[in-house]
């Protein structure tokens, strides 16, 4: 029997979008796609571009949070169609965009900045490990070759996760150890190595 080796991905990716299966009965996703609450559809659950250029996500779904929302844009719900209109969301959504478009990314984290209108930066990847959420969290580190990456989570108190702090291993670099440790002896290893079937890239200690 022949096992792809894709098959795992295939099962693993759609295991993830579980969400998305068990939400179809709520009717999340009978409309075209970008007209859904969660796929751009809704005025309230989207990104917006800002004055300079910059965006922000927005993600104001429950009513409270909404309600801050709006008064963040200085808009009165009074004179809007209700939030979940699906009909007038095209309209408040150019409503928003021109709201969002009035003024910087910096602006707007100031007039939000404290409220639950669900409303973040989208930044860049240089942005993101300096932003004072993830500095006060410390969500990031740096290996020993000063590479960012996302530290390990969630952070448990008592058995806190030690990422390694190594490099990245090169393709290759542990080729003879591997083969070594399946039983393979040195004669056929080199074999191998000759022939080309594996990859030898030795990496020398730094000392």
């Amino acid at each position: 029997m022949l096992l792809c080796v894709c098959c795992p991905q295939v099962e693993g990716a759609a295991f993830t979008g579980s969400f998305l299966w068990k939400s179809l009965p709520l009717g999340f996703w009978n409309r075209p796609r970008g007209e859904n609450l969660l796929d751009s559809g809704a005025p309230f659950y989207d990104t917006y571009k800002t004055l300079d250029g910059q965006y922000l996500a927005v993600g104001a779904m429950e009513a409270e949070f909404y309600d801050q929302l709006l008064k963040g844009l200085e808009l009165d719900a009074a004179e809007l169609p209700p939030q979940m209109s699906i009909s007038d969301w095209p309209e408040l959504k150019q409503l928003f965009t021109e709201r969002f478009a009035s003024k910087t990314q910096a602006d707007w984290l100031r007039i939000f900045d404290g409220t639950d209108a669900c409303v973040t930066p989208v930044l860049s990847f240089d942005q993101v490990s300096s932003h004072p959420h993830n500095r006060e969290r410390g969500s990031f580190m740096k290996n020993s070759s000063g590479e960012e990456f996302p530290r390990p989570a969630p952070v448990l108190s008592r058995t806190p996760a030690e990422p390694c702090l190594a490099s990245d291993p090169a393709v290759g670099e542990h080729t003879v150890e591997v083969l070594q440790d399946y039983g393979y002896t040195s004669t056929e290893i080199d074999k191998m190595l000759a022939s080309g079937v594996v990859e030898c890239n030795a990496v020398k200690a730094k000392l």
